[in-house]
């Protein structure tokens, strides 16, 4: 097996780079570089057969059946390869080889090092995909596993069959959830950020194995800015899906998955800026080794805490228990321990440099730095309550409103973060004048009042706190835009700016959005939606007829099938300066049905530079719009000539019955017997139908009539066995009708615009860096 291979491979590959570092040996780097190259080979042979199966749908094998169906697009046969843990995986040891590839050819003298730890990260991952239990030890869990081999099928009396194969008929299909383009993408990007994360730290752990403390800076500097673009945009990803796919009304719930992965992020972010100043200057190095080493063993429990099935019970979408719970601890211990043996035998020796001047940009990174892994600490804290709960049997109960419990903890840890990068980028490195910082900073205080001011009238904050967070974000984006004035928008310092710039965006833009964020689907309709809450915050529109939302009109329009998936489209009107209706815009919120797994109600959003307008269906008759049979029978009575149906807002009598036969001729084969049925109590416009039971060259039509003065649909169902006799049946329409959530979201397009900034400062940080690291 290929798996096997890649396994036997890397562990040989990581052997003799380790020989050919501790006998300065260039056969054995020569071997290394060789065997690991057949071990990226065999990963990707491995993957290959894993994509050839997926679309090919072999059901034999357990996680095709799982994560594959026929009605499925190429899009998702495609996705279902990370769908499940076990391609999860996988795709992360690929894309691990793939970055590992890269340093190779770009360690130049720390490639011996390097790769030792990267060879060694790859035999630990890929023991996750073997699915062999050794002495009843289970390592890993195989995508290749076939379904009768799985332990839940193990002794079932259909897999004893030898022809099963042909009784199974389709796959499972993955959760509609997933459904989505953007599983097609953000798992992925997350993954590059995971896998990513491995470099830096191999880089630390080869300056600490050598004692080598500041030539390692340079070439993991890049990797480390790599890192938090990978995982930053993987999360922004998820957050986008979530934003346009889940009907939580937001992109960020602090969901503890949410969580898993934010975590690392930003202890990466605070031993990147410990980076920086350990190039600055010349102690604290101790931090950016402990900062980078939990940074990557942060990621490792971020896939334990998704996948060991702890969080089962605090998250919607946490993997279950796959039993490898054990196999992701002993990885963490491992890398873990030997990181530590390193770190101490190296703490004594750690440059001891004079401390930094209060008034000095490193003191104030420094600082922020810190202020990042107590931010880091608290979420990870709360999100390992169920952890901590299983490890020593207590009952903490994780925080009801979650997100009010961690906008509370985090909103001052913004803020500080917020006011300490503005003082850093308005100080100098190394010692400053206190006049001509107070000088510098009043500028930049005068420009964040009048800026803050402003906004005030435009975004109308109404809480304190969140006035106080936007005066601190003000001060970052100010002090931003002074430093890249300063310096002459010069390419060195570009980098630094843009980012902090784009962070402080970002910040404004997630506050505005989502504190003065408006419901605006209030019940206006004839009809009771259950409670209060449910009246509040939707609106029942009924087909064609238009409803007022807040500063909208609002018309359901059409419902368009798509194979499971219903489309209901509806139209936005709005008013000109002439009281005229003109439509603004249309949105098509949809749901995906699905009867093993359970409905996914998919909203859609209209976007503008002012505002989101997000809405989603929270209630559809949708057997009846699927069927397009929107009648529901209240009775059915048999009746003879001079019977009445009472119904509770009319009452019909049947008239009389006649038969029609062929040009008088009796057919059996050719005849129809027609009733005449009338409306009882309106003396002034009384009204009668025909309705009738036909049979034509042997063929039974049974004739339905709709009253439309009345709502009502009267059917033939039978012929009586009574002398003169009719079954007949009557529906009540149902309306076409749905349910909506709609709700505005101001200014989120800021929020959008710092992200591109951020991402475009990173960027230049990794191409300015790269060339360096290239000298």
């Amino acid at each position: 097996s290929f798996i096997y291979l890649a396994l036997i491979t890397a562990f040989i590959s990581f052997v003799f780079y380790l020989l050919g570092e501790l006998k300065s040996n260039g056969l054995y780097t020569k071997i290394g570089r060789s065997i690991y190259g057949l071990h990226f080979l065999s990963l990707f042979v491995v993957g290959a057969i894993l994509f050839y199966i997926l679309f090919k749908q072999y059901y034999e094998y357990d996680y095709v059946w799982k994560h594959t169906a026929s009605y499925l697009p190429i899009k998702y046969i495609i996705s279902a390869f990370w769908a499940g843990q076990e391609g999860s995986f996988l795709l992360w040891i690929m894309i691990q080889a793939v970055l590992g590839g890269i340093v190779l050819l770009t360690a130049k003298r720390f490639e011996n090092r390097v790769m030792t730890v990267i060879g060694a990260g790859q035999f630990l991952l890929t023991t996750m995909v073997l699915g062999i239990k050794p002495l009843g030890i289970i390592l890993g869990k195989s995508p290749f596993m076939l379904m009768r081999e799985d332990t839940v099928n193990i002794g079932a009396e259909f897999f004893k069959n030898p022809d099963y194969l042909s009784q199974i008929f389709d796959g499972n299909g993955i959760n509609p959830l997933l459904e989505n383009i953007w599983m097609v993408t953000h798992p992925p990007l997350l993954f590059l950020g995971y896998a990513a994360a491995i470099v830096p730290f191999a880089y630390a752990i080869a300056s600490l194995w050598k004692s080598d403390f500041h030539t390692w800076l340079k070439p993991a500097f890049p990797w480390m800015v790599f890192a938090i673009i990978s995982l930053g945009g993987g999360i922004l990803l998820g957050g986008a899906w979530a934003y346009e796919s889940l009907t939580f009304g937001g992109f960020w719930a602090w969901d503890p998955v949410e969580n898993a992965s934010l975590i690392p992020l930003l202890v990466i972010i605070a031993a990147l800026h410990m980076m920086i100043l350990n190039k600055k200057r010349n102690h604290s190095f101790g931090l950016s080794y402990i900062f980078v080493v939990f940074g990557f063993i942060l990621v490792i429990y971020a896939s334990y805490l998704t996948r060991s099935g702890v969080l089962g019970e605090t998250s919607a979408h946490a993997f279950g228990n796959n039993g490898l719970s054990t196999q992701m601890i002993a990885i963490m211990v491992i890398t873990l321990l030997i990181s530590l043996l390193l770190y101490f035998k190296n703490f004594k020796q750690f440059p001891k440099d004079k401390q930094d001047e209060f008034l000095s940009r490193e003191f104030w990174m420094y600082v922020g730095a810190i202020i990042l892994i107590l931010s880091s600490f608290q979420i990870l804290i709360s999100t390992s309550i169920p952890v901590i709960n299983k490890i020593f049997g207590s009952e903490i109960a994780p925080p009801q409103d979650v997100v009010a419990y961690y906008n509370r903890w985090q909103m001052p840890f913004a803020v500080l973060m917020m006011m300490l990068t503005s003082i850093s980028l308005v100080l100098r490195y190394g010692k400053n004048d206190i006049k001509s910082f107070l000088k510098r900073f009043g500028i930049v205080m005068i420009a964040t009042i009048i800026l803050f001011f402003a906004e005030l009238f435009v975004f109308e904050l109404e809480s304190i706190s969140y006035m106080i967070f936007l005066f601190a974000i003000n001060l970052a984006v100010v002090s931003s835009i002074d430093f890249l004035i300063r310096n002459k928008l010069s390419l060195h310092n570009l980098s630094n700016s843009l980012s902090h710039l784009g962070i402080g965006i970002f910040l404004m833009g997630v506050l505005v959005a989502f504190s003065t964020s408006k419901v605006i689907s209030t019940n206006t309709s004839r009809f009771d939606l259950g409670d209060e809450v449910s009246n509040r915050e939707n609106q029942l529109l009924i087909k064609d007829e238009l409803k007022e939302l807040d500063d909208y009109w609002v018309k359901y329009n059409t419902l368009r099938k798509d194979n499971n998936h219903l489309f209901y489209s509806l139209d936005f009107y709005q008013e000109n300066k002439d009281g005229e209706l003109f439509k603004a815009f249309s949105v098509e919120p949809s749901i995906n049905v699905n009867r093993r797994m359970g409905n996914v109600y998919d909203p859609d959003t209209y976007h503008s530079f002012s505002k989101d307008v997000f809405t989603y269906i929270t209630y559809a008759n949708i057997d009846a719009d699927l069927t397009n049979n929107h009648f529901k029978e209240i009775i059915e009575q048999e009746m003879q000539i001079g019977d009445t149906l009472n119904l509770s807002s009319r009452s019909f009598t049947l008239e009389n019955i006649r038969v029609d036969s062929n040009n008088g001729n009796m057919d059996v084969n050719n005849v129809a017997i027609i009733a005449r049925i009338r409306q009882l109590g309106d003396i002034d416009n009384p009204k009668a139908f025909d309705i009738a039971y036909r049979i034509k060259d042997g063929n039974v039509k049974k004739e339905e009539i709709f009253i439309e003065s009345e709502m009502l649909r009267f059917r033939v169902v039978n012929i009586s066995t009574k002398k003169k006799g009719i079954i007949i049946a009557v529906d009540k329409i149902d309306l076409e009708f749905l349910v909506v959530k709609s709700t505005v979201f101001p200014y989120i397009s800021i929020m959008w615009f710092g992200v591109l900034i951020t991402f475009i400062g990173l960027g230049f940080s990794i191409y300015r860096n790269t060339k360096l690291s290239m000298k």
